[in-house]
């Protein structure tokens, strides 16, 4: 009878242990293509000869410390980057933290009241990127973030016609390994598992749908996602595909290493020049 019984458990084990395994192991997937932008000599100086406002938190710190490395690499003087919310009265990429983590909609007010405040009315281009603490799976409404973003970028593109806004993916973290997603599986939660990427794609997807024209996106996540061969880091996760930060790129799981940061860097200045055109 115990032998029974030590069976019975045994292959029940086993069967919630396939059950857990069809829940926590995302499939490979081939995700679409994407060519990261890279800066031209061009691009450099054009970035470097205006007037940028870029509001971010910490993955845009981590854009920001590369950013004189890509200028360097090519032997160009880079731009002078100041953090401040006053207006530049000459080149410079003025940058500022925006809101709070896990706040969007606060964060996308905050980015318009400084643009309202005078910064519009004194930059060429400006961009406006959320953090991948914001769009977590369970804790906003991506149709809600979505559209206050596009409703407060068009309404500022009316008002500051002479003014750039481009807009930002969101961020993606690394795909969890198997013992993460177990746990997340049987009740313990990682903050940084797949089901927060899928969700975040959804947003990029409605992102990437929107801003469609040279110089209106900077597609942070594509840029994450693609290595250095070119192929995208890509999952299937209840039949959607959905994109990892590649660990090349990584610094840890949600933030950018120093060479993932010479990569977005570059992608930013590429886009922003287009934005300037």
């Amino acid at each position: 009878m115990l032998k029974l019984i030590v069976a019975a458990i045994a292959m029940l084990g086993l069967g919630v242990a396939l059950a857990v395994g069809a829940v926590v192991w995302e499939r490979p997937a081939e995700g679409a293509p994407f060519r990261t932008p890279e800066a031209t000599d061009a691009d450099l100086e054009r970035v470097a000869a205006s007037k940028v406002f870029f509001g971010h938190k910490s993955v845009g710190f981590n854009i920001l410390d590369a950013l004189p490395s890509v200028y360097e690499s090519e032997g160009a003087a880079a731009p002078t980057v100041v953090e401040s919310t006053e207006p530049p009265s000459a080149p410079a990429l003025v940058h500022t933290e925006i809101g709070e983590n896990g706040d969007p909609l606060g964060k996308i007010a905050n980015f318009d009241r400084i643009m309202r405040e005078g910064m519009a009315d004194a930059v060429d281009v400006a961009v406006l990127k959320l953090c991948y603490v914001d769009l977590r799976s369970g804790e906003v409404d991506v149709d809600e973030v979505f559209t206050a973003y596009r409703d407060t970028l068009a309404a500022l593109s009316r008002d500051y016609p002479d003014t750039a806004f481009v807009a930002v993916t969101s961020p993606l973290t690394q795909e969890r390994g198997p013992r993460a997603k177990l746990n997340a599986a049987i009740g313990r939660a990682d903050r940084y598992g797949p089901e927060h990427n899928a969700l975040r794609e959804r947003f990029n997807t409605l992102v990437r749908a929107e801003y469609t024209e040279p110089g209106a996106l900077f597609d942070l996540a594509a840029v994450q996602s693609t290595d250095a061969s070119g192929e995208r880091v890509a999952y299937s996760r209840d039949g959607m595909t959905y994109y990892s930060m590649d660990d090349d790129y990584a610094k840890d799981p949600g933030h950018l290493n120093s060479s993932g940061g010479a990569v977005a860097a570059s992608a930013l200045v590429a886009v922003l020049a287009q934005a300037l055109d």
